[in-house]
């Protein structure tokens, strides 16, 4: 008994001091037609993003595709694309942004830097690209 308690004693301490390391700095920004918020969690062990993109305007959407733009120094890229989205109505849409781990410093400075380019067309085939600049 003693060592079942002694063994669950040390899983929660090792659970307690591998999560206390992680620092979440949250950034969001608006253009006119999307919006994102996106919660950045900078550990030792990851550097990962998690958030969305939220289609604002009033125009069905048909499809879409962003890239998110990397300060130079990040050395990474990262793209994506939703398309047949006219039989949905579908505004919000989940990002997953992996971040380099080679430099946590580097990473916590220029998290700010980074911004996202959303290219989108309407049911009636017009064509948009808006930039969100992320604080």
């Amino acid at each position: 008994m003693k060592k079942l308690i002694l063994g669950l004693l040390s899983a929660t301490f090792l659970f307690i001091v591998g999560c206390s390391g992680q620092e979440v700095i949250n950034v969001k920004g608006i253009s006119e037609n999307w919006e994102s918020k996106i919660a950045y969690e900078i550990g030792e062990h990851e550097q990962i993003g998690r958030g969305f993109i939220k289609y604002l305007g009033s125009e069905q959407l048909d499809n879409l595709s962003y890239e998110i733009n990397y300060p130079a120094t990040f050395s990474v890229g990262g793209d994506g694309n939703m398309g047949d989205l006219s039989e949905d109505s579908y505004t919000s849409f989940p990002l997953t942004i992996n971040l380099p781990s080679r430099n946590i410093d580097m990473v916590r400075d220029e998290i700010e830097n980074i911004s996202i380019t959303i290219v989108w067309e309407n049911v009636s085939g017009d064509s948009f690209e808006e930039t969100i600049e992320l604080q």
